[in-house]
């Protein structure tokens, strides 16, 4: 798989799974009433500071990269693919599942402790992920600025 690719599909589950997940917990919190307000303001500190980097490097990467094109995208090894993705896709469903437990089971001393323990063991991974996808390293060999040949008439 080619790495613009891996950049493409994750940048999109990235975006989409972290504001889903913040508007899931305000909703829960809010609108439903779920989640008891010392768990939501815990939640929201261990989740939205890793949430909003991760994003962040991502949009600050599309916006950066908006006028250009992948002129060679590199081709990435299956070991690579597999760990972009398994990584990402094991914390977004086990802070849903952790979350939805909290929901559903009225115990709300784990909670926490669970959310942090899911931040710790994740983050520093998927860290590692975005930044080796996310980070431009050489924009003269990746990217080729796209020109358009028309006139201003």
């Amino acid at each position: 798989m080619k790495e613009i690719k891996i950049k493409t599909y994750l940048s999109v589950f990235f975006i989409l799974s972290h504001f889903g997940i913040v508007i899931y917990l305000v909703y829960l919190r809010y609108y439903k009433d779920y989640i008891q307000p010392r768990d939501f303001e815990a939640a929201a500190s261990i989740v939205f500071p890793i949430f909003a980097t991760i994003t962040t490097l991502v949009i600050k990467y599309i916006i950066e990269n908006k006028n250009r094109y992948t002129v060679k995208s590199k081709k990435v090894n299956k070991l690579f693919v597999f760990v972009s993705f398994l990584l990402p896709l094991l914390f977004v469903s086990s802070l849903v599942l952790v979350i939805y437990f909290q929901t559903t089971v009225k115990s709300t001393s784990n909670f926490v402790p669970l959310l942090g323990l899911i931040e710790s063991t994740f983050g520093i991974y998927i860290g590692f992920i975005v930044k080796s996808l996310f980070e431009l390293k050489n924009p003269d060999r990746e990217f080729e600025l796209q020109v358009e040949n028309r006139r201003d008439i």
